[in-house]
């Protein structure tokens, strides 16, 4: 081989690496379920973040949780503890989020949505249906505001 063939054979093997590693990080949301209800949840980095924005159209439920930066942008959080009830109150979904993002196919009805997150509740009202898709964003006091 000369030296020509040599550099572009290595060339190819890099591309063909760089690609494979780019296919390897692509961030896909596992789907989990609870009775009638399927979830995902997560959403830690930008790669993450955007498959979930991505994903959000094929779920009635866009819950979004960040805590106060003090700055232009909100530090996005996990690890909130998610709780949706349907109207008579009896839960539907109880789950424990795996980063800022929770993505829910609730069936058409109204829920009352209930996070804890260090410490702090939060409660929202909301109504989904086939043509009524809700995105919730909770702020939570950033954690230099605790002493």
């Amino acid at each position: 081989m000369t030296t020509i063939q040599v550099s572009m054979a290595a060339a190819a093997a890099g591309l063909l690496f760089a690609s494979s590693l780019g296919a390897q990080t692509q961030f896909t949301p596992r789907e989990h379920a609870q009775g009638a209800v399927s979830y995902v949840t997560g959403g830690i980095g930008t790669d993450e973040a955007q498959a979930m924005r991505a994903a959000a159209a094929d779920y009635p439920l866009t819950l979004e949780l960040a805590a106060a930066g003090g700055g232009p942008r909100d530090e996005y959080i996990s690890g909130a503890e998610v709780s949706i009830r349907d109207s008579r109150g009896a839960p539907v979904l109880e789950t424990l989020t795996d980063g800022p993002f929770l993505l829910a196919r609730l069936p058409a009805g109204s829920y009352t949505v209930e996070v804890d997150w260090n410490g702090i509740h939060k409660t929202k009202s909301i109504d989904v249906g086939p043509e009524r898709r809700e995105h919730v964003m909770l702020e939570f006091p950033g954690s230099a505001d605790y002493p």
